[in-house]
């Protein structure tokens, strides 16, 4: 009974055991996988959106998930292109923090690195046409990408010597547009900064880059979202960031220039983002409350990232400990930074057709078979492209055969820009300005400056420039002018009556040799010629005697000096002058004995020092200035005559506020009506204290101290001493500040105003 009780059980176990085993025969378990599959990392283009990526470079890096592949467009590219050199995220936040957006995406470069004889005539235009073919016209693109250039050549150093993008630490590739076919092109080998510099190249905002014979434009015209690309490098698992926008609705969407550009180009690459989007495994949509251009709004676009990071850390977690429980891979290292120095064998020069080779010889020779560090290399690079010679100056190294060559990539500037302003202020009244700028028309090397002033005070310049880049160059100068100012006449009250009006008049040409250093210093040597006149309306035998023009002669030597970040309210740098002129009358036709040989000197300096950042700075400055002739008039017990033979040109001159003057021995002061003291000697004093206080709004308060005088005797005495005080409001407008001041001196009982419009000429 027992022993059948015992047969049952057991064959009823063996009956479970029979159908389990069966049961698992038809339903196994799932097996683990051999291998790993690859996974490949695409970024969208998007524009200053595109920071967001980096939050989701963190949590990845956090989570241990390794990519194999990457790709992008655009700002997608520069992202990815950082990672497969293995910049660790931490360090691309802090490249993208360092950087001035707002500078680096208009090509502006430090106002020290223009050359000078630039800005003795580039400050103070309104808009430029170019002229090319003998038609003045448009620009093809905003921006070239002057520095855009140079920032990518320096963060993308250490792969300079690798030209298959597959050997990178993790193979990479990314997207640019064939401009003449508009079909796409990928960009897996060559040099990583400029291929990088095809992908994100805008259409109109930046010019199109010259790449394996082809001219690229940003690879998001046709595939905003390479994917299939990526798939193609051996990626079997897609993580797609996506940082496009939705498809505007309205007419109010559309608001900028880029949100209209980017809409239409959205047309072209539909197609490609659906194909991209049904091959995605993990996608990762930003949708961002930034446009594609606020680069500046940097520290909130990383925010958001990695916000948005956050939220899909869990999915990320989950994928890399599934991944790594098939086969575990260690993060790579992510510890790159772009290189100090390199040391090149060879300089190239590629695209010059109007500048000379002897040009870059001179300023690039000094870097051949040398280590050269970047900083000196992007310091030479900008001072060549200051040069205005060039529409830009691009440069690659290119290793071949264990060498390094530094290529430059130059695109020569058009023959020539015509530029307008206008201008009016209480000194030299309403002015329109029209200017003319030529280079290499008159031989390789050669510039060639003209503007035309056009008012009740009209002027030309016109000067002819020889650059030799590093060494020394020559040039010719001729200048006309006409411009009247008050006489006064001093009472015992110290008040000024206006007794009659004097015009000076003058035609003047000059040859010269001079030195440029680093585009901040210059040295000129030279002699003038002069013609002459200053017209009186005031009865006076001895003014009416000079009254027909008249000849001189001029040896001169200069030094001057320009640093400052800007020519109007700047906030940092220094402009000086040094200059010693000896002046020779050389008219038969005047008075004997009236007038003779002078040496005429003078020091001009001001200073630019902020003390709250850009918003408060202080602005002193300094003025002094003497004459020396046969008789030297150091007393006024000398006779009348003697102090007038100096020519009247060359007498120093108080008065105004305008900034630039027709002549250089006029100094501007606080609450002294234009030229209304004068004489052989002077000096000036002046300190501002100018305040940011709002946007483009300033408020300047001034101060100034000083003397004019025939003698040297009286240069410090009561009667000569000239206290000025007031405050100028300024607007920083597109054609130039907008000022007005109010004023006061001991000179003059009562308040005085002053308006000025436009930029200074």
């Amino acid at each position: 009974m027992h022993f059948e009780k015992h047969l049952t059980i057991l064959s009823f176990l063996l009956i479970i055991l029979v159908f389990g085993i069966n049961s698992n025969a038809q339903n196994p378990s799932p097996e683990k996988p051999s291998k790993r599959p690859s996974v490949g990392l695409v970024m969208s283009g998007g524009g200053a959106k595109g920071f967001a990526y980096i939050g989701l470079l963190k949590v990845m890096h956090e989570s241990g998930l390794e990519v194999d592949y990457i790709g992008g467009s655009s700002i997608g590219s520069i992202i990815a292109g950082f990672y497969a050199l293995g910049y660790h995220p931490d360090t691309m936040t802090s490249i993208i923090r360092a950087q001035n957006w707002e500078d680096l995406l208009v090509d502006k470069i430090d106002r020290k690195y223009i050359a000078y004889d630039e800005k003795e005539f580039g400050d103070s235009y309104i808009m430029d046409f170019p002229i090319r073919k003998k038609k003045v016209g448009l620009k093809a693109s905003l921006y070239e990408g002057q520095e855009i250039n140079l920032l990518l050549n320096r963060f993308y150093s250490p792969a300079y010597k690798t030209t298959d993008f597959k050997d990178f630490q993790t193979p990479f590739l990314c997207i640019g547009t064939d401009l003449i076919e508009g079909t796409e092109v990928v960009l897996d080998s060559g040099n990583l900064a400029t291929a990088i510099r095809a992908s994100m190249s805008i259409p109109a905002y930046f010019s199109p880059t010259y790449y394996d014979g082809k001219y690229l434009v940003d690879g998001g015209v046709v595939n905003n979202y390479p994917v299939i690309d990526v798939k193609k490098m051996g990626a079997e698992y897609i993580i797609g960031a996506d940082v496009q926008s939705a498809k505007k609705k309205t007419i109010e969407d559309l608001g900028t220039l880029t949100s209209v550009l980017d809409h239409i180009i959205g047309y072209s690459r539909q197609e490609a983002n659906k194909e991209g989007y049904a091959q995605t495994d993990m996608y990762i949509h930003y949708e961002s409350p930034y446009s594609t251009m606020e680069f500046t709004k940097f520290d909130s676009i990383l925010a958001f990232g990695q916000t948005v990071a956050e939220s899909h850390r869990e999915e990320i977690e989950k994928l890399a400990d599934s991944l790594n429980a098939i086969e575990f891979k260690p993060l790579k290292e992510y510890k790159t930074v772009p290189l100090d120095s390199v040391y090149i064998d060879k300089l190239v020069v590629e695209g010059n057709e109007r500048t000379h080779d002897e040009y870059f010889e001179n300023s690039f020779g000094k870097f051949e078979n040398s280590w050269v560090s970047l900083d000196d290399l992007e310091e030479e690079i900008r001072m060549a492209y200051g040069s205005g010679f060039f529409n830009h100056i691009f440069y690659e190294l290119r290793y071949e055969n264990e060498k390094t060559s530094l290529v430059l990539k130059v695109d020569d500037e058009s023959v020539g820009f015509m530029s307008a302003a206008a201008h009016y202020d209480d000194d030299y009244s309403v002015s329109l300005i029209v200017a003319g700028t030529f280079r290499n028309i008159l031989g390789k090397g050669s510039k060639v400056f003209t503007d035309l002033v056009i008012g009740p005070n009209p002027r030309f310049r016109g000067m002819y420039v020889k650059d030799n880049g590093g060494k020394p160059g020559y040039g010719a100068k001729f200048e006309a002018y006409s411009f009247e100012f008050n006489d006064y006449q001093k009472g015992i009250d110290f008040t000024n009556q206006v007794q009659g009006k004097i015009r000076f008049t003058n035609y003047k040409l000059s040859l010269f040799a001079q030195s440029i250093i680093k585009n901040k210093h210059n040295f000129r040597i030279g002699a003038n010629f002069e013609y002459f006149r200053f017209k009186s309306k005031i009865e006076d035998d001895n003014l009416d005697s000079i009254s027909d023009f008249n000849s001189y002669g001029n040896l001169y030597f200069s030094f001057n000096t320009d640093t400052r970040d800007r020519s109007y309210l700047p906030t940092r740098g220094t402009k000086a002058e040094f200059r010693v002129e000896y002046v020779m009358p050389i008219s038969s036709s005047w008075i004997e004995d009236l007038f003779e040989n002078s040496l005429v000197f003078w020091f001009k300096y001001e200073q630019n020092i902020p003390l709250v950042g850009k918003k408060v700075v202080l602005r002193p400055g300094l003025f002094a200035g003497g004459t020396y002739l046969r008789g030297f008039p150091v007393s006024s017990d000398l006779p009348v005559q003697s102090y007038q033979r100096s020519p009247a040109q060359y007498w120093f001159f108080l008065g105004g506020q305008s900034q630039n003057n027709y002549l250089k021995t006029i100094q501007p002061f606080t609450g002294v009506d234009f030229l209304q003291r004068y004489g052989l000697y002077q000096y000036t004093v002046d300190l501002d204290l100018q305040y940011n206080f709002y946007s483009k709004l300033y408020l300047t308060m001034m101060g100034d101290i000083g003397a004019t005088s025939w003698f040297l005797a009286d240069l410090f005495t009561k009667e000569q001493f000239v206290v000025g005080y007031g405050a100028k409001v300024s607007y920083d407008s597109f054609i130039g500040p907008v000022e007005l001041s109010v004023m006061g001196s001991n000179i003059y009982h009562g308040v005085s105003f002053y308006i000025g419009i436009g930029f200074w000429f």
